[in-house]
């Protein structure tokens, strides 16, 4: 196993602090890498108590869902589901959910192709997002009712349009209702499919010990696993070939709900940028909420001995460069709106970046722009544990303020068979209900993602342990270093 990649750290760092790890034993060069043993019964232990404070979030998260629950009832009998523009806030909310929740599972992936050392901690944070994927198909059931048919059911009005614009055609069955919730449950399985077959050495190695429920479940899911290298093999490929369908997966699956729920509801917005410009929102919101998790786990979650500084300092160069793409895409955007100057193109712009939803754009720019950008730029933040996951809670609002002006303004745009804005709809503001509505889909994921805990360790045990195996200290002319390995 030839090395093929060194690192210069600090001595200290060798022990713990820059790469996580309990000490167990030594390798040559003074390096100390996690002892199994403790690894394992520590994970268990994770998984199977109620500390008092997590007691407190997860009935935190479970109020805020009912709360949620009570919003959309009280949404659904005020106002039925014949209009759209009533249900703005649930759009929103669904997308700000969606967008991130179904882009997470992609950071493991990723840098699981990448074979990078560095991810092992961060695998399992975002691979368990896939749990949320069923929240986002119970909250999706509804946007497919309020969903506005493709052909007009008052044709010959006006200026109307007999069709609206939008991405189908009427030849396809079902579209687009049918060819959304496919993409939706599709993301679904397939991301717990990538869960399942990541988690499996873990779960065998549980069912050795557990018991009551989770015994039961980790003997059912782990199945016939026992290690054998054909079945290494068979996991390998299998991670590798569901990684790629679903990376292309999500990136289809967010263009269609974003051209179905977003740009065919606003008459004339026509952007080719704008679904890629929605994925790369995912995207550095994503590893922004791994980021956040690992550093709440770091810091008050007892998993400071897994998590070092490297996880956050070789991930923020990630997030860094996702800022600067999501700038690239706006700019990309508004400069061909701007220039072309057309009336449809001048009002698209005054209603989602000036007279109407101005203020909420100013925000969604800075928040996921401005400060992630002047965060990150500075060394001494983007190496610290706390830097990276602070320019992530930006990304988050900046974020929720994309979802509003979006996916409300989509909503409450007007007549949607028009050819173009004709004129400028003014902003709508959120009532008590759709708070409710906000923070209720939010709380909801987050009970949901915190009860996966208990199941599944915040760690990929297996995978730690395959990169203490790849990596030792060992000292050349005066320095110490840091010695990965890679498996092929």
């Amino acid at each position: 196993m030839a090395a093929s990649e060194s690192e210069h750290i600090h001595h200290g760092q060798a022990h713990g602090e820059g790469h996580g790890g309990i000490s167990g034993g030594h390798y040559p060069g003074m390096w100390v890498f996690p002892n199994p043993r403790v690894m394992t019964r520590d994970m268990a232990d994770k998984v199977s108590s109620m500390p008092r404070s997590f007691t407190l979030v997860l009935l935190a998260s479970f109020a805020l869902l009912v709360l949620g629950i009570v919003g959309f009832i009280a949404r659904a009998a005020a106002d039925g589901f014949d209009d759209r523009a009533p249900w703005g806030y649930y759009m929103a909310t669904f997308s700000f959910i969606f967008v991130i929740t179904s882009g997470a599972p992609v950071a493991a992936v990723a840098f699981r192709f990448t074979k990078s050392h560095w991810r092992r901690p961060l695998s399992r944070v975002s691979e368990l997002f896939a749990v949320v994927g069923i929240f986002n198909i119970l909250m999706f059931i509804p946007m497919m009712i309020v969903l506005p048919p493709i052909l007009n059911p008052n044709p010959g009005h006006g200026h109307d349009l007999d069709i609206r614009r939008t991405i189908w055609f009427e030849g396809p069955i079902g579209a687009p209702h049918a060819w959304d919730l496919a993409g939706v449950v599709g993301l679904a399985v397939t991301s717990m499919l990538i869960l399942w077959l990541s988690a499996v050495p873990d779960m065998a190695e549980r069912r050795l010990t557990a018991t009551g429920f989770r015994g039961a479940l980790y003997r059912t899911l782990a199945g016939h696993w026992y290690g054998t290298k054909r079945q290494w093999n068979a996991q390998k490929a299998g991670l590798a070939m569901l990684g790629a369908f679903y990376f292309m997966l999500v990136v289809f699956v967010q263009f269609i709900i974003s051209s179905d729920y977003a740009q065919s509801m606003i008459p004339g917005y026509k952007d080719a940028i704008f679904p890629v410009f929605y994925t790369l929102t995912g995207f550095q919101c994503a590893l922004s909420l791994c980021l956040i998790v690992l550093y709440v786990m770091r810091r008050w979650g007892g998993y400071g001995e897994y998590y070092g500084k490297s996880v956050f300092w070789a991930a923020s160069k990630v997030q860094l460069g996702l800022t600067l793409l999501w700038a690239y895409h706006l700019f990309s955007f508004f400069i061909t709106y701007w220039y072309g100057r057309l009336l449809v193109e001048e009002n698209v712009i005054r209603y989602l970046m000036g007279n109407s939803y101005g203020g909420v754009f100013a925000a969604n720019v800075a928040l996921s722009f401005v400060i992630p950008f002047l965060l990150l730029l500075w060394n001494p933040v983007r190496r610290s544990a706390w830097g990276p996951p602070l320019a992530g809670l930006s990304a988050l609002a900046g974020a929720l303020m994309f979802s509003v002006r979006i996916f409300v303004g989509g909503a409450n745009s007007g007549n949607i068979y028009q050819a173009f804005l004709v004129e400028v709809p003014p902003p709508v503001y959120p009532d008590v209900w759709d708070i409710f509505i906000v923070i209720g889909g939010i709380g909801g994921a987050a009970f949901i993602y915190m009860l996966s805990t208990k199941v599944l360790p915040l760690l990929s045990v297996w995978e730690v342990k395959e990169g203490a195996l790849y990596q030792r200290m060992s000292r050349f002319i005066r320095g110490e270093y840091l010695v990965l390995a890679k498996p092929e």
